[in-house]
């Protein structure tokens, strides 16, 4: 009988070991399984964080890419509009920062100039030896620094022609966009990125005239203190030569010292209103011939003026469209330039009473043209 149960204790170990072993090898190839499945998951994870990585490096390279593996020939062209607005805008923001910069330094130019003018001005007030060689040092460098200001004056001056082109080139690409959205072959998302780059477009150029109205009003300041100073250091030289002041310290602007009273411009867009021009005996400054679609003609243009400022400040500039004679098109076409002209002389700093319009018509020319005269 202890031989029996014995036997009956031992069958049941055995019997409860094999379930035991049983129930750790179930246990293990459980968790080998769920271990296998959480690797088979984690693997396609990982490679959906390198894709999720490349499409992120793909967004930042570019905002308009098509999310297929199809590239139209007009998903092609979308992404060629795309760089070319961004190098504009590239282009842009360093003009601005340049501008920005040169505002700068010309803020600090002009105050020491007017602290070297008013520490002479005050020796001048008390009376001081005629041509004291301190005076004369200090005139120097006030001199100098009234020509650096010249200098920067310029180069804000290109500035402004560098928007101009900009300009230029944004409505061109506004066009290039408008003619792709009538190309065959596109997909919804060319479509949909042509609108968004149409959008960036239009609000680059809203900046765009914002900073070219900054310039233009920048110039003119520019070119009002420079006429000014440039008469008022030559009184203080002959000043410094008598020793003081003869009737006081003179202050003179540029057009009470020209005598000259501001007129109203003749700027009227339509030919039909404009004055005809007396050309007899006159040669033009400058002669801008629009005998293709972009003509570049701002930096000439600036030259041109710049040259015919420096030797008569207070010059006046006539603008006259020349059409072909006998065409019914010519005289429009030659007003429509001859105002785009007139925009591009306001943008560098040029006052609007100091330009004025006309036309005239040439048996000589086939394409419309717009001549810059002295006036």
């Amino acid at each position: 009988m202890s031989t029996l149960k014995s036997l009956s204790l031992a069958s049941a170990l055995l019997i409860l070991t094999g379930c035991a072993m049983s129930s750790d090898q179930s246990a293990d190839t459980y968790y080998d399984d769920d271990f296998s499945m959480e690797t088979a998951r984690t693997e396609p994870a990982s490679s959906n964080g390198k894709a999720t990585e490349a499409h992120k490096t793909t967004t930042e390279a570019s905002n308009y890419a098509p999310n297929t593996q199809i590239v139209s020939e007009i998903s092609k062209k979308v992404a060629a509009i795309e760089t070319k607005l961004h190098q504009i805008q590239k282009n842009i923001k360093k003009d601005t920062e340049v501008f920005h910069d040169l505002k700068t330094k010309g803020a600090e130019e002009s105050n020491r100039y007017f602290e070297h003018v008013a520490r002479i001005r005050a020796r001048l007030q008390n009376g001081t030896t005629p041509g004291n060689p301190e005076l004369t040092e200090m005139w120097k460098q006030a001199s100098a620094l009234l020509t650096v200001s010249d200098k920067n004056m310029s180069d804000t001056a290109k500035l402004s022609s560098e928007m101009v082109r900009a300009k230029s080139e944004l409505d061109s690409l506004l066009e290039t966009i408008r003619e792709t959205f009538m190309l065959p072959g596109a997909m919804e998302i060319d479509h949909e990125n042509l609108k968004a780059l149409e959008d960036e477009a239009n609000q680059t150029i809203v900046s765009l005239n914002r900073l070219t109205s900054d310039l233009s009003i920048q110039i003119t300041r520019q070119q009002q203190y420079f006429s000014t100073e440039s008469q008022n250091i030559n009184l203080l030289s002959n000043d410094i030569q008598n020793g003081g002041f003869a009737a006081g310290p003179r202050q003179q602007t540029s057009s009470a010292a020209s005598g000259l009273q501001p007129a109203a411009p003749a700027y009227l867009s339509a030919a039909a209103n404009l004055p005809d021009a007396e050309l007899s005996g006159r040669r033009p400054l400058m002669i801008i011939r629009f005998d293709k679609r972009k003509v570049d003609y701002e930096q000439s243009l600036y030259k041109a003026v710049k040259a015919a400022l420096e030797k008569r400040p207070s010059t006046l500039f006539e603008i006259v469209a020349v059409s072909p004679a006998n065409t019914r098109s010519g005289a429009l076409e030659a007003a429509k330039n001859a105002d785009a002209v007139r925009e591009s002389l306001l943008s560098m700093g040029l006052p609007e009473s100091r330009i004025y319009s006309s036309k005239s018509s040439s048996d000589s020319i086939k394409t419309t043209e717009v001549h810059l005269y002295l006036k």
